[in-house]
């Protein structure tokens, strides 16, 4: 007995140990969890005793990868961390290797983290490349990020563009509501998302073709430096900036950074590239050699790498004359002229399909934009397409879009579920589904306000939120049933009607989306900044690369130091706020006064002074309201503004940048009234390097509207000002259907005068029809 009692109680403790610890229901850390470093090479010994050992307690912060000289990696992700949210989400976009990429063994690294409310039992992420299935997984790394490793297949990837696809299914442990699918997420982290290759020289770059391939590090960002030996004494600033736009146009990437410098720094090792401009003889002397065959002329090629860990392209020739041939034959394969259409924009470096550009009434299928037929069995369906308009566009106040939607959901669905549309992020469209036995949805058409649309790249997403009784009651096992109560077919379409064309400015909307006026110049534009000011030669080739990007082709440029120079044309003024010439910030709306506050603000240690922002803040909380809340109630109730309430538009009043804004974008008429003059201004030189490389994000430059726009110190936020007084110029050849859009457009946006115009014809019809019925009938 004392034997038997004895194995009872051992067997017991057995089991206790044994049992699985509680489900740790605990608030999580959020999705913006930094990812852990990648792996490090072998410290040595003298490493080992200077660094101290890290705490274990300590969280994991960011680090640039650094690769071992013997491996290639590609990195993947195009603008840093990657969210994959909801229960069904999918990213697409395009990855250009190199043909000595293409063919080496390669192998998918991926490293990621999840919410910890999604099960890993129903929880999946894949990754396509060229639609072939690379990895498939059970998403389970909620306590830490975790690492896939999964070799590519032979023969898959090739040389030049390769689609690459995540996708991620999630569904919830507990929660069956659809409050629950916004807990449910992955975060797929950039550091340790590559593709590495056996081949040590996979990454060298041979060809001008081979810049497709460049890559984003692990921030996401593009770093590109243009060394050019001769600026200490020839004026090359029109020819980097004509060369940063070259280089944009083949990167394409959403992250492009330039640095200029006159000489190579032998220490810095965060560029993507790296390239040498002038003459031959120059060049040697900064790089200490050349390709072969450079002295025969004109030359654009890279150097050999010889352990280099930059790839180092070199655009040269015996005169500024060659080297001004070689940067035509670098552009060449990639520019376009002025004036002609695109028949897309092109996103896919971070986004798939390219965006179509559309100029008059089209329909688009939901297979032209991407969007597959599918069934989906969960709670929140959504999907998102984009496409582009023209930078005349003209049909916010009353254009309405619509979507002719394919689409099926089960008797499961309850009445009260709904299908929402939105534009760039605002609600569009509200459909409320009402069968109670589901319901065939035959080119259902859902009208789409076009208030929202603006020039360049627009989102649109589909959103379906059903309900049913299965989800009241939230069973055990009800979030992981897979079947289907809602489908979507591609044959959908989504229908742009005409629309008013006419181009107005200031517009730094147009300028952002589509490169507008500057994207249409076929004479030169005028960049007036300081000679010898390296940061504004960066802003220029940052703010010049983007505007090629978004037109589709280099704009043509002229650097000079004269206001003069530009008075009968278009132009972009870049320097600091002090720097700016006399008079241009008038001319574009912004108070003379900041010349002195701005930089003063910007010069004051923190924490002296009053803080006015909260003064004024609280100022505003304790005014009673008034009509300007009346107002805002309107606008936000019936989108009626009280600029609609006037007969003429109010002046635009003078900015005064506050001491948050760390970079100024300001745009107005020139003053011979032809062109438009853009103003990029900062209150000192370091913090316009710093808003420039801020600036050169695609999600930060496609924030820009309205005719001043500023970043915040934090490089991210922006705030905009409307254009109350805005210049018109015809933009398409007159015809009458035209100018019947523009002026519906223009007396939607102007209600007192389309009623006052309504009253005169009301007016003038009863004057009319009172003399037409004098005339008829028998006189007593």
């Amino acid at each position: 007995m004392r034997l038997l009692l004895a194995a009872l109680l051992v067997a017991g403790a057995s089991g206790a140990a044994a049992q699985q610890q509680p489900f740790d229901m605990t608030p999580e850390r959020p999705p913006v969890e930094e990812a852990e470093p990648l792996p490090q090479p072998a410290p040595t010994e003298d490493d080992v005793e200077e660094e101290p050992e890290p705490e274990a307690a300590q969280p994991v912060q960011p680090v640039r990868p650094t690769q071992p000289a013997a491996e290639a990696r590609r990195q993947l992700l195009p603008d840093g961390n990657l969210v994959l949210g909801g229960e069904s989400a999918s990213r697409s976009w395009a990855v250009h290797l190199t043909a000595a990429q293409a063919a080496s063994a390669a192998t998918l690294h991926l490293g990621y983290q999840n919410a910890v409310v999604a099960a890993p039992e129903s929880s999946r992420l894949q990754v396509f490349i060229n639609n072939t299935v690379v990895a498939d997984q059970a998403v389970r790394s909620a306590d830490g990020v975790a690492s896939i490793e999964a070799a590519v297949p032979p023969g898959l990837l090739r040389a030049g563009r390769n689609d690459l696809t995540m996708r991620v299914r999630h569904r919830h442990r507990t929660d069956c509501t659809i409050a629950s699918t916004y807990e449910l997420w992955t975060e797929i982290y950039a550091a340790q998302t590559y593709l590495s290759f056996s081949d040590s020289a996979a990454n060298t770059f041979v060809g001008v073709s081979d810049l497709r391939a460049l890559a984003p590090d692990a921030e996401g960002r593009t770093m590109v430096e243009i060394v050019a030996p001769a600026m200490e004494r020839l004026d090359m600033t029109a020819d980097i900036l004509r060369l940063a736009q070259a280089v944009a146009l083949y990167a394409n990437q959403t992250n492009l950074e330039f640095s200029i410098a006159s000489a190579i720094d032998p220490e810095r090792r965060d560029q993507s590239l790296r390239v040498l401009l002038g003459s031959l003889e120059e060049l040697q002397m900064a790089a200490g050699t050349l390709p072969p065959g450079a002295a025969q002329g004109s030359v654009t090629t890279f150097l050999p790498r010889n352990g280099e860990s930059v790839p180092t392209l070199v655009v040269s020739g015996r005169s500024r004359e060659e080297w001004r041939a070689a940067i035509d034959q670098l552009l060449a394969p990639v520019d376009r002229a002025g004036g002609t259409r695109r028949e897309a924009l092109i996103t896919e470096s971070w986004r798939t399909p390219n965006a179509p550009m559309v100029y008059e009434q089209r329909n688009l299928t939901f297979a032209e934009l991407g969007i597959p037929s599918e069934q989906f069995s969960g709670r929140r369906y959504m999907r998102s397409f984009t496409f582009a308009i023209p930078a005349d566009f003209y049909a916010g106040s009353y254009g309405e879009a619509r979507l002719l939607l394919d689409a099926a959901y089960s008797s499961a669905v309850l009445p009260g579920s709904s299908i929402n549309v939105y534009v760039n992020g605002n609600i569009a469209a509200s459909m409320q589904l009402t069968e109670r036995r589901g319901a065939i949805l035959n080119q259902m058409p859902i009208k789409v306000t076009m208030r929202h649309f603006r020039p360049g790249l627009n989102e649109v997403t589909v959103e379906a939120e059903l309900l049913t009784e299965q989800d009241d009651a939230c069973l055990p096992g009800a979030a992981a049933d897979e079947t289907p109560r809602f489908a979507v077919f591609d044959t959908s379409r989504f229908v742009m009607p005409d629309f008013g064309r006419i181009g107005q400015y200031p517009n730094l909307s147009a300028t952002a989306g589509t490169g507008y006026p500057y994207g249409l110049a076929n004479d030169p534009v005028a960049i007036v900044l300081e000679r010898d000011d390296l940061a504004g030669i960066s802003t220029a080739a940052n703010m010049l690369a983007r505007i090629a990007l978004a037109a589709g082709r280099t704009i043509p440029v002229s650097a000079t130091t004269s206001t003069d120079a530009a008075r009968q044309q278009d132009a972009i003024f870049i320097g600091a706020i002090n720097a700016i010439p006399a008079g241009v910030l008038a001319q574009v709306g912004v108070n003379e006064d900041s010349r002195t506050s701005w930089t003063t603000a910007a010069a004051a240690p923190a924490g002296q002074g009053p803080d006015q922002a909260s003064l004024d803040d609280w100022r505003r909380q304790m005014e009673r309201p008034g009509f300007g809340d009346i107002g805002d109630w309107f606008s936000r109730t019936f989108g009626i503004t009280i600029d609609m309430m006037r007969f003429t538009p109010t002046d635009d009043t003078a900015y005064l940048p506050s001491q948050a804004d760390a970079l100024l974008i300001a745009q107005g008429t020139n003053p011979a009234g032809n062109g438009v003059w853009t103003v990029i201004a900062a209150p000192s030189t370091d913090q316009l390097a710093a808003g420039s490389a801020g600036l050169a994000d695609h999600r930060t430059w496609g924030q820009l509207s309205g005719r001043v726009t500023t970043l915040g110190s934090d490089l991210r936020t922006t705030m905009s000002r409307p254009v109350a007084s805005a210049s018109f110029v015809e933009s398409q050849p007159p015809s009458f259907t035209n100018y019947r859009l523009i002026v519906a457009n223009w007396l939607s946006a102007n209600i007192l005068s389309y009623s006052l115009l309504l009253v005169v014809a009301c007016v003038l019809l009863g004057i009319g029809t009172s003399g037409l019925l004098s005339r008829l009938g028998r006189r007593r």
